[in-house]
């Protein structure tokens, strides 16, 4: 069978042809999908988080409390702590900040130690969940450590780490 030159060449150029239009669809679908456009807060990344806690004990009954007062320093809100001795040496915390931008909550897993009406308290937050502008909050390594005055009544704490707004 005889084949003409223009032939021979037509047949590249066609599959060159189809080959690009592919490639021009695929570039288009890939531009057109969620993941092309996303949002800062979609790609934001882990910041430092440094929380100062400063709380009065407000109600008290067995080995739970519950104190409340401020935090400020990444994220100035209002807050509250309840805290729950579980053993000799563990406790599990959890709190609640709000602020006009939205709310911040979480649980806290710590140790602790007494020494006259002082405790001091170490450890980790184990979940991190917010609304508004914290609506993607998630530790990424927060430890806390804090103590409570017996005496005075008084709770302090500091959260340090990292989280992802």
């Amino acid at each position: 069978m005889f084949v003409s030159a223009a032939g021979s060449l037509r047949r590249p150029l066609i599959i060159w042809g189809i080959a690009s239009i592919a490639a021009l669809a695929i570039t288009c679908v890939a531009a057109e999908s969620p993941s092309a456009h996303t949002t800062p807060q979609a790609t934001a990344s882990s910041q430092n988080f440094e929380e100062s806690l400063r709380m009065r004990i407000t109600k008290r009954h067995g080995n739970r409390l519950t104190a409340k007062g401020g935090a400020s320093g990444t994220v100035d809100m209002k807050a509250s702590l309840r805290l729950h001795l579980i053993t000799g040496s563990k406790a599990r915390a959890a709190f609640f900040g709000h602020n006009s931008h939205g709310t911040l909550s979480g649980t806290i897993a710590a140790r602790y130690r007494v020494s006259g009406a002082i405790s001091r308290y170490n450890g980790q937050i184990t979940s991190l969940t917010g609304t508004g502008r914290y609506a993607h909050a998630s530790s990424r390594g927060i430890t806390f450590s804090g103590t409570v005055n017996r005496r005075s009544h008084k709770v302090t704490g500091t959260l340090t780490g990292r989280w992802h707004a």
